[in-house]
């Protein structure tokens, strides 16, 4: 960091003795240099002026530290409230949840982002169908304990070809055409972590699934495909939530009602395996609605000018409604609509008068109106004050924990005696507004809504209760990181999920305050010590280790390496990764392709890449050991000592097994009296030994042992 020089390195009186110094080379008949002569007075206030204004530029405001960590393209950490997932159980009926219902855990509000549509069916059972087993498991035995391969514990090569599938089967079936979620906990094995994927298209899937279910479609009774609208568990890798939709209609498939998962292709690393299913888990954001609005689109609008919006503050709130007037391009208030709430269905139906002759100079894509829905506690603070039309206006706001990305106003002007409305924008500070930008400050601290001064952002025109609230979203942002268990109650007045259970599954997390300055500026010291591309071994490592999605144990950089061929004239870099302890499996293609797609977006466009597994080198360990008389051959204290020296040479690939190392090791354990004799053999095609016995294996070696065949000779006997 660069150090600022201290531009105030002298105190006041020092730099005014300074001054009265200068005086006698300046002019001889100045001689009072006492406070009550005019001219000291004037130097006193000249001196006072450097000092304050070298105090002033001595200091860096947050506002300009903001300016100097955006240049290094840092923003600082807005609020925002926790992410956890619930668990909907004992409907009597299927039911509509319209997007923004309250989900409590005492006085803290969670609410689900998207509306869900709940359904009254169960799971009566899970068939499995593989080549190395095939079972029916009923649907209490999925209580988080027990481990089920999906498709099978063992993947083989001669079981190529051959059925990978699995059944859920239902006790009713699912509606036709609504988006359904099931949820799958996935079983990964203990010690083992698989790397997340931020960005769906970072990321080449593993496997080919083909969902179905049995019904009849356009006439045709069979399987039939399900439409699969978004996928968490990246085809069973991931614990999370598989959303999809039933184009036709269910019927019964043996009684039951059936939905098949099959595998038609798969490059797994690891077989997936799951402990349990559930329906009717969706994801819910701590945060607190008191005013929200929603902008429709012209296609959102059916015959007879009305719409229907799936929204809980909609449904339940009071509501102001708002018309596009197309020439300013602002909103212009209307009285001319009619509603009526269908809270059984979780809907709003909203009819709009006088739409026709407005609605018909718009495309489909353009938005022609607002809806803003408040509760009624609030309706006071709707109206937050007047436009008076100068620079830097400021007005009172009193909220705590409001949410960065929740909150924003509308401001009225006057065009051609209408009072015509336009939503402003929140910023963290003028630095970057222009003059005829609409943006306003919010400083929480101060409780202030602080606007522009005409040059950096605008000032609101002069009117009469012309500034108004039209979103207000609160969090509690680091405090919404509760425990698993603690939503456990909606706010609703739909009978059926007023009686239904709620059990949160996870923990919430995510949930953060607003970033500290002394937090970013450290993020922005670590920008340096990244690197932005692959220029030595670290980079390729640590961005290799970061590849989305897989699981890597070990990973070795070998420069111009690729084996095989001869790289004295490319710039090449092979990659060797291990991403399990299994002896003689072939690196997965799922793998290569991903690790090559990760390194793609950061190497030197002239360096070509090869990825490769381990090569397995098998060890036979034999000779003649003494051991003291109480040692117990059934124990295989040596062999477990033997293991353990090898698994620590494969914590890197390639490493030498120096004959004196293994042969000192061993002699000095406490229950060996001395070695007599001892061999190593390797096997494979990489049988390369020195005079010394060392063994010298490929850079991408990896060590096991074959066979360890010691001949136990007691000391007493000798």
């Amino acid at each position: 960091m660069i150090e600022l020089e201290n531009l105030n390195n002298q105190p006041l009186e020092e730099i005014l003795e300074d001054a009265k110094r200068q005086i006698l080379y300046l002019s001889s008949d100045w001689t009072n240099f006492q406070e009550s002569d005019p001219g000291i007075t004037l130097m006193e206030l000249l001196v006072w002026l450097k000092w304050v204004q070298h105090e002033y530029l001595n200091r860096v405001s947050p506002g300009v530290k903001d300016k100097f960590l955006r240049l290094l393209d840092i923003d600082r950490y807005k609020n925002k409230g926790a992410r956890a997932l619930i668990e909907v159980s004992g409907l009597s009926d299927s039911v509509n949840v319209p997007r923004g219902t309250p989900w409590r855990a005492g006085n803290m509000v969670f609410r689900n982002p998207g509306r869900q549509y709940l359904v009254n069916s169960q799971i009566l059972s899970v068939e499995f169908n593989s080549p190395n087993f095939n079972s029916e498991e009923e649907y209490y035995k999925f209580d988080g304990k027990r481990i089920f391969h999906i498709f099978g514990d063992k993947f083989r090569k001669a079981d190529s070809g051959r059925i990978r599938e699995f059944i859920i089967k239902l006790n009713s079936p699912l509606p036709s055409d609504k988006n359904v979620n099931l949820y799958f906990d996935m079983y990964l094995g203990e010690n083992l972590k698989r790397n997340p994927i931020k960005d769906e298209k970072s990321f080449e899937d593993m496997a080919y699934v083909k969902w179905q279910y049995y019904g009849s479609e356009n006439g045709a009774v069979g399987w039939h495909d399900v439409k699969i609208k978004y996928d968490e568990t990246h085809k069973f890798l991931f614990s999370g939530i598989i959303r999809f939709k039933i184009p036709g209609q269910m019927q019964s498939y043996n009684g039951v009602y059936a939905i098949r998962i099959r595998l038609s292709k798969q490059e797994y690393d690891f077989p997936p395996a799951i402990t349990g299913i559930k329906l009717n888990v969706f994801d819910v954001v701590q945060g607190e609605a008191k005013c929200e609005n929603l902008i429709l689109k012209k296609k959102d609008i059916i015959k007879g000018n009305s719409v229907v919006i799936e929204s809980h503050m909609a449904i339940y709130g009071e509501h102001l409604l708002y018309i596009r007037e197309k020439k300013s391009g602002g909103w212009i208030k209307t009285d001319g609509f009619t509603f009526e709430r269908d809270i059984d269905n979780g809907r709003l139906n909203l009819t709009v008068n006088g739409l026709n002759d407005t609605l018909k100079d718009y495309r489909n894509e353009d938005e022609v109106v607002m809806l803003v829905s408040y509760k009624k506690e609030i309706a006071k603070k709707m109206i937050l004050g007047d436009g008076t039309g100068t620079s830097y206006q400021n007005i009172e706001f009193r909220e705590n924990n409001v949410l960065y990305d929740g909150f924003q106003i509308m401001i009225s002007e006057k065009i051609k005696d209408k009072e015509v409305f336009y939503v402003w924008r929140r910023v963290s500070d003028f630095f970057s507004s222009d003059k005829y930008d609409r943006d306003y400050v919010l400083d929480e601290r101060r409780e202030r809504i602080i606007f522009g001064d005409h040059f950096l952002g605008m000032a609101p025109r002069k009117g009469k209760d012309n500034i108004r609230l039209c979103r207000l979203e609160t969090c509690f942002g680091e405090r919404s990181n509760i425990k698993k268990g603690m939503i456990n109650s909606v706010d609703t007045e739909n009978q059926i999920l007023k009686r239904a259970r709620v059990l949160q599954l996870t923990d919430a997390q995510g949930g953060m305050d607003f970033e500290t300055m002394k937090h970013a500026q450290a993020r922005s010291a670590d920008l340096f010590s990244e690197c932005g591309r692959t220029v030595t071994m670290q980079d390729y490592k640590r961005i290799v280790g970061e590849t989305p999605g897989l699981i890597l144990k070990t990973v070795r950089i070998l420069p111009n390496y690729i084996h095989g061929k001869t790289v004295t004239d490319q710039n090449c870099v092979t990659i060797a990764v291990r991403w399990n302890n299994k002896i003689n499996v072939d690196l997965p293609e799922s793998y290569k392709r991903n690790i090559i797609r990760q390194i793609d977006k950061y190497r030197l466009v002239n360096t070509k890449i090869d990825v490769v597994g381990p090569v397995y080198i098998g060890l036979i360990v034999s000779g003649d050991i003494v051991v003291n008389s109480f040692y117990k051959k059934s124990d295989h204290l040596v062999e477990k000592q033997i293991e353990n020296f090898v698994n620590n040479l494969n914590k890197e690939f390639g490493q030498t097994l120096h004959y004196g190392d293994l042969f000192g090791m061993l002699d000095k354990l406490d229950y060996v009296s001395y070695l007599e004799r001892l061999k190593i053999i390797p096997k494979g095609d990489f049988n390369n030994k020195n005079v010394s016995e060392d063994v010298f294996i490929p850079p991408n070696g990896i060590y096991y042992i074959d066979k360890i065949d010691m001949n136990y000779i007691r000391n007493s006997n000798i």
